[in-house]
């Protein structure tokens, strides 16, 4: 009888059961509360940050920088290729002055302006060292390029046969990625801005004409300066 009366004093008392639970109840709400916090915190956090990044704060470590020399109004980006254009009409009646309208061709692109140049006027055969009889074209085209509000992608084009197994360069690929790259060379040398100037080389896998003749791969192979005017890039680079 002691016995059961010793392990019923040690037993809780039941004020202690109802008092225990009130607890639990009051931590798992009081938790609740804090995970809420928590929450609204971080999207107060990611709405300031959304409200800094569209004023132009950005987060630490970004930069935004705007350079005041490519920024153009709409009226000087208008002047400006209405001053090319007039400029390329200048290249067109010196091209029909010197006889070289069947070495050199003007035409309008969707992208702008591209010059077209055979490579018998740049270049001896399976060379990329221009050739002096280059040099006064490539004197006009720089002074056109040095103000003119376009990007400038120069390719070089070859015919479809294959280099010799003595030349300088392994493949048609070599050869008309080096090409361009001279004429790029060149019109640095002439002031104009490398920032404007990118070079490429396709080969024979862009041809103006089926290469069945040798009159056709005469056609094919050219260097193409290909001026990319301001309207394209704005309205295709986002």
């Amino acid at each position: 009888m002691r016995k059961k009366r010793e392990e019923e004093e040690k037993k809780t008392p039941p004020w202690m059961t109802t008092f225990l639970d009130a607890m639990m109840l009051l931590l798992t709400f009081f938790v609740l509360l804090m995970s809420m916090v928590t929450f609204e915190k971080i999207k107060i956090e990611q709405a300031a940050g959304s409200l800094k990044e569209s004023f132009g704060v950005l987060r630490q470590g970004a930069k935004s920088e705007i350079k005041t020399e490519t920024v153009f109004r709409e009226t000087q980006i208008v002047e400006e290729i209405q001053s090319t254009r007039k400029l390329m009409s200048g290249l067109v009646n010196y091209i029909e002055s010197v006889n070289l309208d069947n070495f050199i061709s003007v035409i309008e692109t969707d992208t702008g302006v591209s010059i077209r140049i055979m490579d018998s006027l740049l270049f001896d055969l399976g060379d990329a060292s221009l050739k002096a009889s280059a040099y006064p074209v490539l004197d006009r085209i720089a002074a056109i390029a040095r103000d003119a509000p376009y990007n400038i992608i120069v390719e070089g084009h070859t015919d479809d046969l294959p280099m010799r197994p003595n030349a300088r360069f392994p493949s048609n690929w070599e050869l008309s990625t080096a090409r361009a790259s001279s004429v790029v060379k060149y019109l640095i040398e002439k002031d104009v801005n490398p920032k404007k100037l990118a070079a490429a080389g396709y080969a024979q896998y862009h041809p103006l004409v089926p290469n069945i003749s040798e009159a056709n791969r005469a056609k094919n192979r050219r260097v193409e300066i290909n001026f990319i005017s301001p309207e394209f890039m704005r309205k295709n680079i986002k």
